[in-house]
């Protein structure tokens, strides 16, 4: 299983690595001017897991959304960057033909493509679950060089890093928002590896969510860059200037494992992980399944034996959507 999970993996030669940058400027709230940047990260990343509501502020809903044709609809971000196609979040809608009050907010993986999910979401919509299909910042539609890969969504610029994923969690709020304006009061998350980061931190800010389908699941964001196989090009600038330990503290304000004991009780969520993954390491998947325990939260834990491009893989990924279905079934 490994040797295909680094096979598959090896098909992507299009990843393109950002210079290391402390990325300051992306911060906000901004940190107090500083002679040495990685003290004055530390002591930022501290302050916003001590306090998040400051970083992951509450959006509300949309001003306004437009609709774009084809089922799809946008709305301005409530966290800005630099490039302006990034500040569109973009819905692609697909509505179940029967009267529903349930909604499930899907957050594709990293790199994904315009086709990514979209065979589960018309399938929620089948099972009478709208699904709403959010392109995350710096993919598709929002990347500002037309690229088929989101590097710069994920990169050896920490601040930016953090900004990309601040948005990202303000942009599903915010979508939740607008779900619920339009009639739905049962709404989920599924989100798949960084989608799976950045709808855990949603659902961890935000109560209202009923349920969270996290595929592929690992608790600290910078040990992820670090040791996983699909960033060891963001690693090769990283570790010119961080220690691992630096960049986990870096990168703490979007680590999942902060947040646990934020989650209601009231919330269920579904952890699905790869026992052969070399993207999300076993052990830091494991790490965060205990967080869940330790909290004692409403959660079931499945662990399937393949990784994580080979989840992408018939059959394992048709086994992986009969179990979110059930789910949904169960708990939405």
């Amino acid at each position: 299983m490994h040797q295909l999970e680094r096979r598959l993996a090896a098909r992507d030669t299009e990843r393109r690595p950002y210079d290391f940058d402390w990325g300051l400027e992306h911060l906000d709230p901004s940190p107090p001017p500083a002679r040495d940047p990685a003290r004055a990260l530390f002591q930022w990343a501290r302050d916003v897991v001590e306090a998040p509501a400051r970083f992951y502020v509450d959006p509300g809903a949309p001003p306004f959304v437009e609709e774009c044709g084809d089922d799809r609809v946008r709305f301005p971000s409530a966290v800005r960057m630099p490039h302006a196609s990034a500040n569109w979040a973009s819905l692609r809608l697909f509505t179940s033909q029967q009267p529903t009050q349930r909604a499930m907010l899907v957050l594709p993986q990293w790199n994904a493509d315009a086709e990514s999910h979209v065979g589960l979401c018309r399938m929620l919509a089948e099972r009478g679950i709208t699904a709403a299909r959010l392109t995350l910042p710096y993919h598709e539609e929002r990347s500002p060089h037309d690229s088929i890969r989101a590097d710069m969504a994920v990169s050896a610029n920490i601040g930016r890093t953090l900004r990309v994923s601040q948005q990202a969690v303000s942009d599903v709020r915010r979508a939740r928002a607008w779900l619920e304006q339009r009639g739905h009061d049962r709404i989920g998350i599924v989100g798949t590896s960084l989608g799976s980061c950045i709808g855990f931190l949603a659902l961890a800010q935000e109560p209202a969510f009923k349920v969270g389908v996290l595929h592929h699941v690992s608790s600290y964001f910078g040990d992820v860059v670090w040791r996983g196989i699909s960033t060891r090009h963001v690693r090769a600038e990283l570790q010119a200037h961080c220690s691992q330990a630096a960049v986990r503290r870096f990168w703490a304000p979007i680590s999942p494992i902060h947040f646990v004991g934020q989650v209601t009780k009231q919330t269920h969520t579904l952890l699905l992980t790869g026992r052969y993954d070399l993207t999300f390491p076993y052990d830091l998947s494991q790490r965060f399944h205990r967080a869940f325990r330790q909290y004692g939260l409403p959660h079931q834990v499945v662990v399937v034996p393949w990784g994580h491009y080979t989840s992408g893989v018939f059959p394992f990924n048709a086994i992986t959507v009969r179990r979110v279905l059930r789910y949904l079934d169960q708990y939405l």
